[in-house]
């Protein structure tokens, strides 16, 4: 009796998992991994269409949103601040599934960060990376007036700012506020970028080309993102 349901057991279960390979290979076709660059473009594309006021609000329909419960394919992984002003799917003017969004305070990158973004990276095939700083940032501004008051702030407070206080170093302390205080966020990024592309499994995919990583700083008064060197 139980060789003969084996028998007729095997031949439903040899079907069910050809078709669940075959329904995972047509939904990975219908999203086909994208090289950094064309994802690159695509961000800075979405950044005109905001700064000109015509967002397309892409990807929102419900059929969409049912499709990624599939899975996600974001053609792009975004590290930036938690600040409320700076969110990243409508300063790119993208949609569900469309970014693999980081957010943390002074978009510090520390391993929780670096973790996430491998995942996006080894497990969605995700090939560009942004570390994307901003204007008027308030944990720069923090980490600058914790160097002259190190009594100001909560224990966790200070362990976020200890992470940010290596951009001020070389930074001369004579400038005005808001010069010293932008040069401090460039230098953020990229010693966030630094950070990110020593590490060895994303330095393993940078340097047989496979990802992309890139810095940028987010205007908050013009809503242009500008691509650093």
């Amino acid at each position: 009796m139980f060789s003969t349901l084996r028998r007729s057991i095997l031949p439903l279960v040899v079907i069910c998992c050809s078709v669940a390979l075959s329904s995972a290979q047509d939904h990975k076709e219908e999203y086909p991994t994208v090289p950094a660059q064309e994802a690159l473009k695509t961000l800075l594309e979405g950044n005109t269409r905001f700064v000109s006021g015509k967002p397309q609000h892409p990807h929102e329909a419900r059929d969409w949103r049912e499709n990624l419960e599939k899975g996600q394919h974001p053609f792009a992984v975004v590290i930036g601040c938690s600040d409320s002003r700076v969110p990243p799917e409508l300063v790119f003017d993208q949609g569900f599934g469309d970014i693999f969004v980081i957010r943390v305070a002074g978009n510090v990158v520390d391993t929780d960060v670096i973790a996430s973004v491998e995942y996006a990276v080894d497990h969605l095939d995700t090939k560009l990376i942004l570390v994307m700083g901003h204007t008027s940032c308030g944990a720069v501004e923090a980490t600058l007036a914790h160097l002259n008051d190190p009594d100001g702030e909560p224990a966790e407070i200070v362990s976020l700012l200890y992470q940010i206080e290596p951009a001020v170093i070389g930074i001369d302390n004579n400038l005005p506020k808001e010069e010293m205080t932008n040069k401090v966020i460039s230098r953020n990024v990229e010693l966030a970028v630094r950070r990110l592309s020593r590490t060895p499994d994303v330095r393993r995919s940078i340097n047989s080309g496979d990802i992309k990583i890139q810095g940028a700083i987010y205007n908050m008064h013009t809503g242009k993102v500008q691509l650093q060197n």
